[in-house]
């Protein structure tokens, strides 16, 4: 059974009594997820530090998949017999048992943070069909930009540092959008903007709580869990620091080479001058799927999930090609198989 976004409908089929992962939180490294963590947790839902197991194909994979299999450890704080116990089942078991070894007194609902799951958000979401959605925070790629080059390069001013990393960030950036964006549009999945919800709180704790739970978030009221989290209250500073961190030349340098994602950019004048390469992909793209008749997501092929949009958008040659991309896929994977290890 399918739901509107092609996505198997598995939901709310967990024993009785087991603690429910309902939502997944994603965004770029250092763009807001501890803030979007923190929200959810002030709204009566609770949840480790990262989790990390929707990257794996199941939860035997866990072990091959780091740092999150160490963070169980570290961020959850269970036993190593509780972590080798979780992986041992399906995903509803993984998470019952983290769950009820990490807060055993909590009986409400509990969301995954891991960051990183925006990079494969449609992948993500279809290996565990009893999530009810997710909620994917991004951010300026100046100020991510900014954030990253601090921890990258912490010896080097952050202008100095962003040169240093400036091809890993420009990738970096890109893939995080390329994984999501098909989503734009999904009735699971909602985007929120870093900007946004420091600036005009109130509006995008009603969007996200209505999401959520059909009612407002309120707000925080408690000191974060978490040391880059320093105030309950939002950070105006934050938003425009990059302004004080980078020059001109090098900003514009950052949304040239990130202009695929303007869509994500702060402001509507940088996305309406950006904004011609992304619209360009996406209408190209829209008529190549139209061409072969194909969804925009949610496509099982040869047992593994496929999205068609973000393969035409991470492969602007096979887009570019106007080739079939199911067929271009199927091919590339039985190159693949014949490539000696």
């Amino acid at each position: 059974m399918k739901d509107e976004d092609g996505i198997s409908k598995r939901r709310n089929m967990t024993v009785t009594g087991k603690p429910t992962v309902e939502y997944i939180l994603a965004g770029y490294e250092r763009g807001g997820t501890t803030l979007l963590s923190d929200l959810f947790r002030a709204n009566g839902f609770e949840s480790g530090f990262e989790c990390g197991v929707l990257l794996g194909k199941n939860p035997s994979e866990m072990p091959n998949i780091n740092p999150y299999w160490d963070m169980l450890l570290s961020g959850w704080k269970i036993s190593k017999e509780t972590r080798q116990a979780a992986i041992s089942g399906s995903l509803e078991d993984f998470y019952q048992t983290i769950c009820k070894a990490a807060f055993p007194e909590f009986n409400g609902s509990f969301f995954d943070k891991t960051p990183i799951y925006m990079k494969t958000l449609g992948t993500c979401i279809n290996r565990a069909p009893f999530i009810k959605g997710a909620v994917v925070i991004h951010r300026d790629p100046r100020a991510v930009f900014a954030s990253m080059a601090k921890r990258l390069s912490p010896n080097d001013s952050v202008a100095s540092g962003v040169e240093k990393n400036f091809k890993l960030l420009q990738n970096r950036y890109l893939s995080y959008f390329i994984g999501s964006i098909s989503h734009l549009e999904s009735k699971r999945v909602i985007f929120v903007p870093f900007e946004e919800l420091a600036s005009r709180e109130n509006v995008w704790l009603k969007t996200i709580g209505y999401f959520v739970n059909g009612k407002s978030f309120e707000k925080r009221d408690f000191k974060s869990r978490f040391e880059n989290v320093t105030s309950s209250k939002m950070d105006l500073n934050k938003i425009i620091e990059f302004n004080e961190l980078l020059p001109i030349d090098l900003q514009n340098r950052i949304l040239e080479a990130t202009r695929l994602a303007s869509t994500f950019f702060a402001g509507p004048v940088e996305r309406a001058k950006y904004g011609d390469l992304w619209e360009e992909t996406l209408e190209t793209a829209q008529k190549r799927l139209a061409e072969f008749d194909l969804p925009a997501v949610g496509m099982d092929i040869d047992g593994t999930y496929f999205e068609p949009l973000t393969y035409l958008i991470r492969y602007p040659d096979v887009l570019k090609a106007g080739v079939n991309p199911v067929e271009h896929f199927r091919k590339a994977g039985r190159r693949e198989k014949r490539t000696p290890a």
